[in-house]
């Protein structure tokens, strides 16, 4: 046999190393680390909870109708003989099927068993409500006479023998009081307070509409009530050409009377600090004139 060089004993001894590890079990129940690639998840450990989420509720779309009550109180007795003739009525006469042919005979005869059917389930079915809604209002007046009982008879059994035999060690202080309202020395004043107050808020709920109803007479002279008067008003409002015209264009479009005014403009006008001249030599007779007139319609109700 050759002797073996270097790199030979070196790869073999390589190939034991790796089929030692192959057949070698870890002690740990875990993954080892080598084996979860980077872009796996578990590739970093984090901390899991030892108690399991709690399954979410699956949610139900739609409602359910409200059941309508089919045996109203007071309603006539749907399960008596007169009401189940009235309702399914007996076919009257029969029909003369010795014409016919074959199919017809079979056809007319299914829609009379159809029809026969259908009485029947109508009769079995409010039957059938009529023994359930009694025994369902049998149960409920059952529960509810039971429940009466019970509160009664735990509102009128005896003292226990554990709190008989502590009460004498218990204190007047501690006891419950025996008046369910405590005495009030300021009751008549508070009841008289109460009682203006509800005067004082009456009497402006009463002024409040008199001056709406005021308010309404006043703006009734401006109201449209004609077909006329609604196209004239229509007209007015609609007419831009006439609303935006100024000096310097034909009114198409509003930016042509300019930007509104901002809080500084409006400030300046009122404390003349403006820088037109015009507006800062006028006064304040404009303002004072709008004031007044803000104040006449407040009085009047009416509108300028």
């Amino acid at each position: 046999m050759p002797p073996l060089n270097t790199s030979q004993c070196i790869q073999g001894s390589l190939r034991r190393q790796a089929a030692i590890q192959a057949l070698t079990r870890s002690f740990a129940s875990s993954t080892s680390r080598q084996a979860i690639p980077p872009e796996s998840p578990k590739f970093i450990e984090v901390p899991r909870l030892l108690q399991r989420q709690a399954p979410a509720k699956s949610r139900i779309k739609g409602i359910l109708p409200v059941p309508r009550e089919i045996f109203p109180p007071g309603s006539r007795d749907k399960t008596s003989a007169e009401y189940l003739a009235v309702v399914t009525p007996d076919p009257t006469a029969e029909k003369d099927l010795s014409q016919k042919d074959a199919s017809t005979v079979e056809y007319v005869t299914w829609k009379a068993r159809q029809a026969a059917s259908r009485r029947q389930n109508l009769r079995e079915g409010l039957l059938e409500l009529r023994h359930r809604k009694r025994r369902s209002d049998r149960q409920l007046a059952a529960r509810s006479a039971y429940r009466r009982a019970e509160h009664e008879r735990l509102i009128r059994q005896p003292e226990r023998e554990d709190e008989r035999l502590t009460n004498p060690t218990v204190t007047q202080a501690l006891r419950p009081s025996k008046t369910e309202i405590l005495a009030d020395p300021d009751h008549e004043a508070r009841l008289a307070e109460k009682r203006a107050r509800v005067i004082e808020r009456d009497a402006v709920k009463v002024e409040e509409r008199r001056h709406a109803l005021h308010s309404l007479y006043m703006n009734a002279r401006g109201f449209i009530t004609t077909e006329i008067q609604l196209v004239a008003e229509v007209d007015r409002v609609f007419n831009d050409i006439d609303q935006w015209t100024s000096a310097e264009a034909q009114g198409h479009s509003v930016w042509n009377l300019g930007a509104p005014e901002t809080v500084q403009q409006k400030l300046s006008k009122v404390n003349g600090t403006g820088k037109n001249a015009l507006e800062y030599y006028r006064g304040y007779a404009e303002i004072t004139t709008r004031r007044e007139a803000r104040i006449a319609e407040e009085l009047t109700g009416g509108k300028k």
